[in-house]
């Protein structure tokens, strides 16, 4: 076990390429991370990083030994979680317009089969999402489809469809686009937008929406929050866009109108988890419950 505590702080220091950050990280003073790689070096008889006063720099061993180090460690964390009663705990990462309005009834659906499993979902940029689970920090992603594509360590990921429906623009009762029809070139030329998008959202447009946002500058206002858009388009005449299901229960609840995006653009979102870890039965489940809740 002495070894695996050598191993993380290992892991610690390659990764943020220093013993202080290492240190802080690990809640350990700098001496005693030193003291561990120091300790693992002497231990296996080969030097993993070279030191100087203004740089750590890995050797070849030390690159060799990083990505086995990251496996052994998060396989030790996998095992401890099997094995320990009512002790397992599930890390979700997502964007943000999943977290709003698609995570609380699949984990409802999740609590009844798993009661004692905890369960952490956070919100974090695709392309750092997908180093926590290539890591095992996290064990499910949750991103629309076109983000998987432009993830690192993408090979390694099993990747299901969980949500498939199309947009609708909201408006509020009155606005000026409630009487007026139009392409969607007409739309985001003559109205400004609020949309719950990332600054690189256009990346993953196709290619004739993605010149026709960046010319007019589309949209307007970007807010990593769902919520806030929907409040800003009822007290004004921004237009926003959410899935079908979100819109139509506003529209329910008389708090917003409606209509379909012209072109028949979807939205579309997946649940990945790493491919040697498909069958495990509580990420099966957790996928299992994304894709029933959009049919409730």
């Amino acid at each position: 076990m002495d070894e695996l505590r050598l191993l993380r702080h290992f892991e610690a220091v390659y990764r943020l390429s220093s013993f202080s950050a290492a240190a802080a990280e690990l809640r350990l003073t700098h001496s005693a991370v030193t003291k561990s790689i120091k300790t693992l070096e002497a231990n296996w008889g080969t030097r993993l990083f070279h030191r100087t006063t203004r740089s750590v720099v890995s050797t070849e061993a030390g690159k060799k030994l990083y990505p086995q180090a990251v496996e052994l460690l998060a396989r030790v964390a996998d095992v401890r979680n099997s094995v320990t009663a009512d002790g397992s705990e599930l890390t979700i990462l997502c964007g943000s317009g999943a977290i709003e309005a698609f995570i609380h009834p699949a984990i409802l659906k999740f609590s009844r089969s798993y009661p004692h499993t905890k369960i952490n979902v956070a919100s974090l940029e695709a392309h750092l999402a997908a180093e926590e689970l290539w890591q095992r920090r996290a064990q499910i992603l949750i991103y629309h489809e076109t983000s998987f594509a432009m993830m690192p360590h993408r090979e390694t990921m099993h990747v299901v469809r969980v949500i498939d429906e199309p947009y609708c623009i909201i408006h509020r009762s009155g606005a000026p686009v409630a009487s007026q029809s139009g392409s969607l070139k007409d739309l985001l030329l003559n109205y400004d937008w609020v949309l719950a998008v990332s600054r690189s959202f256009e990346a993953f447009l196709p290619e004739k929406l993605r010149h026709l946002v960046e010319g007019k500058g589309a949209p307007r206002y970007r807010l990593m929050s769902q919520t806030a858009c929907i409040e800003l388009v009822k007290q004004s005449n921004l237009l926003s866009a959410l899935p079908e299901s979100i819109a139509r229960r506003l529209v329910s609840s008389g708090e917003l109108e409606a209509i379909p995006l012209p072109d028949d653009f979807r939205f579309t979102i997946g649940a990945a988890v790493r491919e040697d870890s498909a069958r495990e039965p509580a990420l099966e489940h957790f996928v299992a419950c994304m894709q029933a809740s959009q049919t409730d």
